[in-house]
């Protein structure tokens, strides 16, 4: 399903409103002129709304935290039942993800794709989704994305990765990220602020990160990739409230499962983290496995080093 992370809100309890608050923030992204389109569906019974309409209810929820628990258990029952479109992650390698990254903006999505489309990928606000949901284009021929009303999509006969990650590498490369630097201005950021290591003799803050061995014995899915960015980021930045300036993170993986994948999530992840967060300014990982942290030191190597 594409809205998983919503599950545990079927039942919501009310004690649980700021952690849906900080997840519908943190996975949702709005057009411009949601409040005027959310005007125009205040009147409209919830089952007639469809799926962008429903996020913009949802969103504007979390924003004015004013709730009707039987107005949301509608939204959230409608969003769970939508069939997630992601196609399966892929194996490219990092020299080979930065390519198509820089290539993509000659995929033009141009109108006449439509027709021989059947999935859509925004790398404005990381939706994946089916063609028959773009309504718009602007003067230039170029399809809207119906979630934020962009023209920075692909599609999947464009033969382009459509798994979060890559989406979430393209939105920083091209300067339009959250984040809030672009990516020449990474390169700065993790040269200074994260450091590789195999192991620590400083065991202050160390962190083990155990929620991620439910990932070693299957094959890691979009959905996966979201849920372990936004966990990593969280416990990453769990120590900002306490005014921490270092963090230490160990990743204990016995396995040589699923190693390119964690490690861009790791890389992403700690990016992410070191953007956002006002007082972090370093972040050490801790690798055990000798191929997690090769990898790890080869992204890090094309990123810091390589014109891209």
């Amino acid at each position: 399903m594409k809205y998983w992370w919503l599950e545990k809100y079927q039942n919501m309890e009310v004690r649980l409103l700021p952690q849906l608050f900080s997840e519908i923030e943190y996975f949702l992204t709005m057009p411009k002129n949601y409040i005027k389109i959310y005007n125009q569906l205040r009147e409209i019974p919830i089952e007639e709304l469809n799926e962008e309409e429903l996020c913009i209810i949802l969103y504007r929820i979390a924003i004015t935290k004013n709730v009707s628990d039987e107005t949301l258990r509608k939204v959230i029952d409608r969003l769970l039942k939508i069939p997630d479109a992601s196609l399966p992650i892929s194996d490219y390698t990092f020299n080979e993800i930065i390519e198509e990254i820089k290539n993509l903006k000659l995929k033009k999505p141009i109108v006449e794709k439509l027709e021989t489309n059947n999935v859509a990928a925004c790398y404005n606000c990381l939706n994946i989704f089916y063609v028959d949901k773009i309504k718009k284009a602007n003067k230039k021929g170029l399809c809207l994305c119906p979630f934020c009303e962009k023209d920075k999509l692909y599609f999947d006969n464009d033969l382009v990765p459509m798994n979060y990650s890559f989406l979430y590498l393209s939105k920083i490369y091209y300067g339009i990220s959250s984040l809030g630097c672009d990516f020449s201005k990474i390169k700065k950021l993790i040269k200074k602020g994260l450091l590789i290591k195999e192991n620590s003799d400083e065991q202050k803050d160390v962190c083990d990160l155990n929620f991620l061995e439910k990932y070693k014995m299957e094959k890691i899915r979009c959905e996966d990739e979201q849920n372990i960015i936004k966990d990593l980021d969280d416990e990453i930045r769990s120590g900002e409230s306490l005014g921490l300036y270092e963090k230490t993170i160990v990743i204990d993986w016995n396995t040589n499962k699923n190693i390119l994948e964690l490690s861009n999530l790791l890389i992403i992840s700690s990016i992410q983290s070191l953007s956002n967060s006002f007082y972090l300014k370093k972040i050490n990982l801790i690798i055990n496995n000798k191929e997690i942290r090769n990898c790890v030191n080869n992204i890090l190597h094309i990123l810091t080093k390589r014109n891209v």
